[in-house]
This record gives C-alpha cells, sequence and structure tokens, in this order.
C-alpha cells in the first residue's frame, strides 16, 4: 500500500511539474521571421521585393532557402495531410527575369488579390513540373504553369514573360488566379451551391440523339449549362463534365474574357448566363478583382 502511495505521489509530482514547465513555453519575441524580406540597396531585385513586401506583406521568393541562419528552406510539396515528392521546381538564375517576375506580379496579380486571397508567399523560379505515372511505371514529365503549396504559390516559366503577347499573358496570369481561387473556392463551403444547382440534373450524364433511354437530347454544351472546351461541342455524341471540370471550364474563360465579350459569346444560353453570374458573385465575395 505505501508503495502504491509512493507512486501515486511522484506521478502527481511529475505531472505538476511538467503543466508547469509547458506552461513557461512562450515564443521567443526576437526569432526572425524567415519570410521577412529586407532591403539591399546595391541590388535592384531585392529592393523591388522590400518595397513589394513592405506595402503588401506578400515575400516574394528566387530561393528556397529563406535564411541562412539559422538554416530554414522552403518547403514546397508539404501541406497539412501529405507531402508531394513528385512536384520539382528548378531555379532562375537570371536576375532580369526574376526583375520582369517581380514587375508582374506586383502589378497584374497581387492587385486583384483581396486580404482573403494574398498567399502567405511568392516563390518565382525558371520551371515547376510534377509527373504523371504510367503502367507499368513510366513517369511522364508535366510543365506547370504554377503550383499551390501550404505556404507559398510556386510559379513558373517567369524567363518567357518578357516574350509575351498580351494574349499569352492573359493566359499566364488565368493559371496563377485559378490555382489561387480553385483553393479559396474549395474551402468556402456552400459558396458553389448554387453554381453547382443550375446543371445538377445534367453532370456526369451523356448526350446522344433524341428520345433515347438513358441519354440526354443533343443540344450544344451550353444549352446544358456547360462551355465546350475550345467552343466547340463534339458531333452526335459527348459526356457532360464533373462539377469539378465544370468549374475549372467557367475559370478558364471567365479570367481571359471580360464582362462583355463573355456575354458576347454565351449571352444566348440562358443556363451559362446564370452560372456565370453566380461564379462572378462568388468570386467577387471573395476579394478577387476581375481585370479590366
Amino acid at each position: 500500500m505505501k508503495n502504491h502511495i509512493s507512486l501515486f505521489l511522484l506521478c502527481v509530482t511529475v505531472t505538476l511539474f511538467s503543466c508547469k514547465k509547458n506552461d513557461s513555453l512562450v515564443v521567443d519575441p526576437y526569432t526572425p521571421d524567415p519570410f521577412a524580406r529586407y532591403d539591399n540597396a546595391s541590388s535592384v531585385l531585392d529592393n523591388q521585393i522590400f518595397k513589394v513586401y513592405t506595402s503588401t506583406g506578400i515575400p516574394l521568393l528566387y530561393t528556397d532557402t529563406l535564411t541562412k541562419s539559422p538554416l530554414v528552406k522552403l518547403n514546397v510539396g508539404y501541406h497539412l495531410t501529405s507531402i508531394d515528392s513528385s512536384i520539382t521546381y528548378r531555379l532562375s538564375k537570371n536576375t532580369s527575369d526574376r526583375i520582369n517576375a517581380v514587375a508582374l506580379i506586383r502589378d497584374q496579380i497581387i492587385p486583384a488579390l483581396g486580404p482573403k486571397l494574398k498567399p502567405y508567399s511568392i516563390f518565382m523560379v525558371d520551371s515547376v513540373f510534377t509527373y504523371t505515372i504510367s503502367y507499368p511505371n513510366i513517369r511522364t514529365k508535366v510543365l506547370l504553369t504554377t503550383y499551390l503549396g501550404l505556404n507559398t504559390v510556386v510559379i513558373g516559366k517567369i524567363g518567357l514573360i518578357k516574350n509575351m503577347i498580351p494574349d499569352s499573358v492573359k493566359t499566364y496570369k488565368r493559371d496563377i488566379f485559378k490555382s489561387i481561387l480553385t483553393a479559396s473556392l474549395a474551402s468556402q463551403t456552400g459558396m458553389l451551391s448554387n453554381f453547382y444547382a443550375v446543371s445538377a440534373s445534367f453532370y456526369n450524364k451523356y448526350v446522344y440523339g433524341t428520345n433515347v433511354n438513358g441519354y440526354l437530347n443533343y443540344q450544344a454544351e451550353e444549352g446544358y449549362g456547360f462551355i465546350a472546351p475550345n467552343g466547340i461541342t463534339p458531333a452526335v455524341y459527348y459526356p457532360t463534365p464533373s462539377q469539378a471540370t465544370d468549374l475549372t471550364s467557367y475559370l478558364n474563360v471567365m479570367l481571359v474574357l471580360s464582362a462583355s465579350d463573355f456575354s458576347a459569346k454565351y449571352g444566348s444560353y440562358p443556363l451559362v448566363m446564370s452560372k456565370y453570374a453566380l461564379l462572378k458573385q462568388a468570386l467577387l465575395s471573395l476579394g478577387f478583382t476581375f481585370p479590366q
């Protein structure tokens, strides 16, 4: 009995000591934020990055080494639930390309992003890619424009910016916006419920002929509220998209066309225009500003 009492007292003592020790832990206010950017008057690139950081709070990065002492590296593939070991990037070695990327991000990307959409950081690289695996263990390289990690948005192909024509800039920006907006929409449960409801009866179906059992009557995809890829509806037969593909198709078009151009192209399709208005309102409520 005495042994049990002694053991109980020992456990209580250890528990109290542990709680006291844990309660005393505090964050060192003098530990520097590894994402913080500092001015370097001798470098045009670093000076511009510092100005963006002080005005927006968004660190623009061109290296995966955040600090050298202590050494802190950026982990692009880390997510809360997994590690994406297939994501790979190549750093840009061209200062001019980096400066071009800073200018585009500063002038054409960040202004469209409200407080709820601003990324924790933006990582500018020469290329970012992943791999698809097919039987029997064949790896195929897939080049990406952008990749959304936990604490950074990776933007690749920055070496191409200097030679982009206006239409190329639009699609480049679209891909960057799409990666940010898709994740934000997914985190806002119910925000897209009205958008999906318009075509709810038509998802994952097949369109063929007329009055054929199990098929939807053949008509242009826009008649069902879908945007045909490349604006062309397959002849005779086609499968309708999933919700995810439907959303992607709308973003691909809405982030490139102006409101007037969208209306001119799809104004004769009531379901498309209804979904356009619903999705646009959802994006505006997130704080997104559509480029003019």
